[in-house]
């Protein structure tokens, strides 16, 4: 049989309120059942013990379920609910109540009436007479299992969002004060009810509902929200003393301890409670006691040392008024575990953009705190991070930006990495974060250039050492289990000759460049680069080359023709020494899915931030790649870092052919006012050209003859164009001789070059257009003439016997007299034609 003890908080509120409510409770004969459509609901309850008992109350709710109009009973209805439950729990007679509250929906019909109820406005009192149902709904046992959440959410509501007392009539406050320790005490016998195996998880449950109000706009609802946290904080600080002096609920036996209760949530809780303890009048002095409740509440489950627990129990007893917000922080933190430190982190850089906290400096103090201990405080790195970039845009006073901008710098120089693969998840993610990241760090060029250099730097460990990992990357940070750093350790190395994680970085960095130029939207921000691109096709190694060359062309055709015509200007004579690209590059080997991992996660960051701060990564690519570069041109310094793959043997042409279709698109870019300059900077690339139709690989020389193609239209050379159209090849040497005679020895001194190209087809067609070229020059000095005879030289022992046997031919004219000279150039050139 249950029986509630003297000593139970209910009691003391039932003293309050009998006398009051003893008479209105008394139900009266429900004598207008025949005049009203209320009927009974068509069940048997006469086996219920407590039937005779309250045979009115038990009749009347089943009569209430099926009314019509609940509207004009509700009041009749919770009074039933509360004297049945009463007298259930005084007589001991609560067996089938459970099943039959359960099948007469007694706590949903609660719910819908408090959620009915007006919201501006407090005339009934129907609020009060529901916490008192509830109250006793709570010892009965079953009753609420699984319906607690929901019927306290509706109670919440209902009053917490009523106007401030200030603005009620005299008639209508007093009943809100009455209301108000109504929920107080239902709270109580509710807590106290549950069993200590649950306690923990209903705690938090409903302190999270608690802590959503105490974001509401409305200070008022704050107000309230933080006066039910500071009930149920002294309730866990006595729990042990209270739980002891009952025998209602379940699980009571034995021992209870502290210890027993565990609240995730207590970190949000005492966030808030700092916040609002020095930052908003209204709610500092009901904050001020959550918080003394809930310093008792930590110093009795979680002890320290001796000299520990001495501090803290000076600061609960006398000091936690005059503490600062530093010193209260401090002093909490020190009994807090790490991740309650990391939800008052939260709480606090959230503060920052909440309109709620009057006073911004209460945040920044706390986040001082954390800032001298980051060690302590700042250990969950993913989580910060992401509070970081979600609350930065949304910070409106300059103060509040800097200390978060503060905080996120020491956070990249402290743990690097971890930050670094946190904003590589979330770029994973691709959330509705990737706005706010973008703008965010493209607003903080300090903290970019750190996380850049710090990905380059995971990147390159991650490759490179195998067996081992790079700083920092354990700091609370993975890549959700994407990326398995022991199975990165078994990997051979993928690039070789890497002494520093630049090289790494500018190949991530074209690599993203290359993808974000396919789109349309992008073009235009790519286009910041232009200038780093440009040199990097001088001074680049032949991969970062190829990058380049595939950006370009990207780019190229989605710019306005304006723009594409003055960035052909510019790039028609850079283009031209990747004609000649004669270096093996080789494909990397298949990675591992965890290589592929770090790949996509580096790519994906820095497709982010390229989106966003193309400027400042075109001066990291700068950095990365060209600045500490020696020009070739000048034959000294360091050996300049270059991307290696392991060998496949298998020869790699795209260069070659992508340079001379970017050289077609180029061409096809100038407007009509920009043709004039393009000849004259196009003259150069006849030559190569000429001679890149002689490619060994079909791709190639269809290239080169497109290109061709495009030079002759745009010099309105209808003979060449027409020999290209025919594939009349042989022909085109000549036809470049006749019609630019004057420039034959500059052709000449173009050709000498291609005489040592590791193709034979081109070092032929080198050979026969030399020979030609020398019957177009007039004036041939000796100095030019030597200069041939050395190129051909090395061919007359050629391994291929048409090359050497043409080179020893041509090395025969050149030597010979004038005169005789003559005639044998006359004689060659009808060969040329008759060929």
């Amino acid at each position: 049989m249950e029986k509630r003890p003297p000593a139970s908080p209910r009691e003391a509120w039932g003293e309050d309120s009998s006398s009051e409510e003893s008479s209105s409770l008394h139900l009266q004969p429900l004598s207008f059942y025949d005049t009203t459509t209320m009927q009974p609901l068509q069940i048997d309850a006469s086996w219920l013990p407590i039937y005779e008992e309250a045979e009115e109350a038990v009749d009347f709710i089943m009569a209430f379920v099926s009314s019509l109009d609940k509207d004009a009973h509700k009041f009749t209805f919770l009074k039933s609910v509360y004297v049945m439950c009463k007298t259930a729990l005084k007589r001991g007679l609560t067996q089938g109540l459970d099943l039959f509250c359960q099948t007469c929906e007694v706590v949903e019909n609660i719910k819908d009436i408090l959620e009915k109820e007006p919201r501006d406005h407090l005339s009934s009192r129907v609020r009060y007479l529901s916490m008192i149902a509830i109250d006793e709904l709570s010892l009965v046992e079953n009753v609420l299992e699984g319906k607690t959440k929901s019927l306290l959410s509706a109670c919440f509501s209902s009053v917490f969002c009523l106007p401030p007392e200030r603005e009620m009539p005299r008639s209508g406050a007093s009943l809100y004060i009455k209301t108000l320790k109504a929920m107080d005490t239902m709270l109580r016998t509710l807590v106290l009810s549950f069993p200590v195996s649950r306690v923990s998880q209903e705690l938090q449950d409903i302190f999270e509902m608690l802590l959503d109000f105490t974001r509401s706009e409305r200070e008022v609802v704050q107000e309230r929200a933080v006066g039910r946290i500071g009930v149920l904080t002294y309730l866990m600080s006595n729990y042990c003393r209270l739980k002891a002096s009952v025998n209602f609920g379940r699980d009571s036996s034995g021992p209870v301890c502290p210890k027993d209760i565990s609240i995730p949530v207590l970190g949000k809780l005492l966030g808030r409670l700092l916040l609002f303890r020095y930052s908003s009048e209204q709610t500092s002095y009901t904050a001020f006691h959550a918080l003394f409740s809930l310093a008792e509440f930590l110093y009795k489950s979680r002890p320290m040392d001796r000299s520990g627990q001495l501090v803290w129990k000076a600061v609960t007893t006398s000091s936690l008024c005059s503490l600062s917000t530093k010193d209260c922080t401090q002093a909490f933190g020190r009994y807090l575990h790490s991740s309650e430190r990391t939800d008052v982190i939260l709480e606090a850089i959230g503060a920052l953009r909440d309109a709620s906290i009057l006073d911004k400096e209460v945040p920044s103090s706390m986040l001082d705190v954390a800032m001298r201990d980051p060690d302590s405080w700042l250990m969950d790195v993913p989580r910060i991070v992401s509070c970081i970039l979600e609350t930065l845009p949304y910070i409106t006073t300059e103060s509040g930006c800097k200390k978060v901008e503060s905080l996120f710098l020491l956070m990249t120089n402290e743990y690097g990495s971890a930050v670094v693969i946190s904003l590589c998840e979330m770029a994973l993610q691709g959330d509705s974060t990737v706005q706010e990241l973008c703008d965010t760090l493209s607003s903080m060029p300090e903290i970019l250039d750190k996380v850049l250099t710090e990905l380059a730097t995971l990147l390159h460990n991650q490759w490179c050492n195998p067996r081992g990992e790079g700083p920092g990357v354990s700091h609370r940070a993975s890549f959700s289990g994407q990326i398995d750093v022991e199975e990165l350790g078994d990997e051979p190395n993928v690039w070789s000759d890497q002494e520093h994680p630049d090289v790494v970085m500018a190949f991530l960095l074209l690599e993203v460049l290359a993808g974000l130029s396919e789109r349309a939207e992008m073009a235009r921000k790519v286009d910041a680069f232009l200038p780093s691109m440009m040199k990097i096709l001088e001074v680049g190694s032949e991969d970062e080359k190829l990058k380049i060359t595939v950006v370009l062309r990207n780019i190229l055709g989605q710019l306005k023709k304006a723009k594409a015509s003055s960035i052909a200007l510019m790039l028609v004579g850079k283009v031209l020494p990747l004609f000649d690209s004669v270096r093996l590059m080789w494909e990397p080997e298949p990675c591992s899915p965890a290589l592929k991992a770090v790949l996509r996660a580096g790519s994906a960051l820095l497709e982010w931030i390229l989106g966003f701060a193309a400027k400042r990564c075109s001066c990291l690519l700068w950095n990365l790649t060209l600045e500490h570069r020696p020009h070739r041109s000048h034959g000294q310094g360091a050996a300049v870092p270059k991307l290696t793959f392991p060998p496949s043997r298998q020869e790699c042409s795209q260069l070659r052919e992508l340079s001379l279709w970017l050289f077609r698109d180029l061409l096809k870019s100038v407007l009509s006012r920009d043709e004039k300059k393009m000849r004259r900077e196009m003259q150069s690339a006849l030559v190569p050209l000429l001679f890149r139709l002689n490619d060994h690989l079909p791709s190639v020389a269809k290239a080169s003859r497109e290109a061709l193609f495009a030079a002759a239209e745009l010099l309105k050379w209808k003979q060449l164009k027409h020999l290209l159209q025919r594939e009349r090849m042989w022909e085109l040497g000549e036809c470049l001789l006749l019609r630019r005679s004057s420039r034959a020895e500059e052709y000449i001194h173009q050709s000498l070059p291609y005489l040592r190209d590791p193709q034979s087809s081109v070092r032929l067609a080198a050979v026969r257009f030399i020979r030609s070229a020398t019957t177009h020059m007039r004036n041939r000095d000796s100095e030019t003439q030597a200069d041939i005879l050395s190129a051909l030289q090395p061919l007359e022992t050629d391994r291929d016997i048409s090359i050497s046997s043409m080179a020893a031919h041509t090395g025969l004219i050149l030597r010979a007299p004038r005169v005789r000279r003559r005639s044998w150039e006359l004689l060659q050139m009808l060969c040329c034609w008759c060929q």
